[in-house]
């Protein structure tokens, strides 16, 4: 524990003053001093003393807006064509109250759609085969 003599105060309100960092002030009064104070002990007794703070040394430069990743040339993106009448749906239809049973082994996948029971997941028959025995 370091004694804060009155020469070591003055010197740190001077320091201070001239906007140097914590850490260089830490340094600067441990070579002249012969000190081991760190960084969080200037912290410390700058709050004690009441000096007036001071802004961030390293300031934190804007997020970076994420990068638009554009499809290559000739490819498209296209949704999924079921064959018609099949009473299947594909994602793009899927909302809230369709059941969500997923048929198809490879993509397109089609969803089976019909309106399910107390705001399940599944429409009743497909939750027997999903949860079957009442285990849930």
């Amino acid at each position: 524990m370091t004694q804060w003599t009155d020469a070591i105060t003055a010197r740190f309100k001077a320091l201070h003053r001239s906007g140097r960092s914590f850490s260089k002030i830490a340094h600067t009064l441990n070579s002249e001093f012969g000190l081991a104070l760190t960084k969080n002990a200037c912290v410390g007794r700058s709050h004690r003393l009441g000096l007036k703070a001071r802004p961030a040394a390293i300031q934190t430069p804007p997020p970076e807006p994420e990068p638009i990743i554009m499809p290559r040339l000739g490819w498209t993106v296209e949704p999924p064509v079921l064959p018609a009448n099949c009473g299947r749906i594909t994602i793009y239809q899927l909302e809230y109250g369709r059941c969500q049973f997923p048929f198809g082994e490879r993509p397109p996948y089609a969803y089976c759609g019909n309106t399910t029971a107390r705001k399940a997941t599944y429409c009743p028959h497909h939750e027997t085969v999903m949860y079957p025995r009442g285990v849930r």
